[in-house]
């Protein structure tokens, strides 16, 4: 088996995990209830591993942000450094994102 055969089969296998987990709607659902469980002054820190939860995790601190519920701490995403990308190469995909409780 080749390396885009075991791509393919890795990219259907992660989506029907997360369908069948429902991972969206419950990383939603999670994101909705952030800013009220949090204390004045605490910080909110999700990483993200696909484009799919990142984009959720954005719009939900910009939203938060809009609504005046949440700072957003991280101005850019923040990505591993190459040295992290070399030593652990599953960290490729990571990205983090920061916010806090206003």
């Amino acid at each position: 088996m080749g390396k885009a055969e075991t791509a393919s089969r890795d990219k259907t296998f992660l989506a029907l995990r997360i369908a069948v987990n429902r991972e969206m709607e419950e990383l939603g659902q999670f994101l909705s209830r952030v800013p009220a469980t949090m204390n004045p002054g605490g910080r909110c820190v999700i990483l993200t591993y696909h484009s799919r939860e990142d984009r959720i995790v954005k719009e939900a601190f910009r939203e938060a942000a809009r609504q005046g519920t949440l700072q957003i701490l991280t101005k850019h995403v923040v990505r591993p450094s190459e040295q992290e990308e070399r030593r652990n190469p599953r960290s490729r995909s990571a990205k983090l994102r920061c916010a806090e409780r206003v």
